[in-house]
């Protein structure tokens, strides 16, 4: 259901969440870059762009969030000191985006991945913002994705506040250290002059698990996946 953009603000206000966060992978980011914005993963397949493939793509189309950005109220990363599974590039939007009302906003009660196609739409969104305001807390921070629905062009990087790059001081092959490589593909594709160039920030990954999560849980076909082109 969509929720009123102005409400919508003044609840996110009241929780104090100031930024909303979407992570992904470099390659889809540098579509992003390249684009001036966030778009959902139909709208890069229908401009005939460059994207990561992910497990759920099937999946996303029937249920009907294949045109849908998705964003979070966390940063994942930090919240559960681990890396996050959709990419190292993290794209940090300030709340006033939501106030602009060409934005269709729907709010998940849990992640699609674990809806099938007869889930009922009350128990897919919340309904309005004072179903919001009664069960905020009743849900985890995770299931809680802020969708942009039937996205067809970017949404703009003016209201990005910074990109955070993970470091997980990783290495494959033996010597390719992939946040040099990620870093490579970055300055390749946010020339001076682009809007969030002085914007980018490195988050060294010395304080939580997806150093180890990448060494001995994560394949190097992934690896290459998730921090290459």
């Amino acid at each position: 259901m969509r929720l009123d953009n102005e409400e919508l603000f003044k609840f996110f206000q009241s929780k104090d969440i100031q930024v909303l966060y979407h992570a992904n992978t470099t390659q889809t980011s540098v579509t992003y870059f390249n684009q001036n914005g966030l778009l959902s993963r139909g709208a890069v397949e229908n401009l005939g762009l460059r994207q990561t493939k992910q497990s759920s793509d099937e999946a996303d189309k029937i249920l009907n969030v294949w045109n849908d950005v998705f964003l979070d109220s966390t940063d994942l990363h930090s919240y559960f000191g681990r890396q996050n599974y959709y990419g190292p590039i993290l794209f940090e939007f300030d709340i006033e985006l939501i106030k602009d009302y060409q934005y269709e906003i729907w709010i998940t009660k849990n992640n699609p991945i674990y809806w099938n196609k007869d889930t009922p739409l009350e128990e897919r969104y919340f309904q309005n913002i004072a179903e919001l305001n009664n069960d905020w807390g009743k849900y985890s921070t995770q299931k809680k994705m802020i969708t942009i629905r039937n996205n067809t062009s970017p949404i703009l990087f003016e209201y990005v506040r910074r990109v955070v790059v993970d470091d997980p001081r990783v290495k494959i092959d033996d010597e390719i250290r992939l946040f040099n490589e990620t870093a490579k593909i970055i300055n390749e594709n946010v020339s001076d002059g682009h809007i969030l160039k002085g914007k980018f920030k490195i988050r060294e990954c010395v304080n939580c698990w997806c150093r180890d999560n990448y060494l001995n849980q994560v394949g190097v076909i992934d690896l290459k996946r998730l921090f290459l082109q």
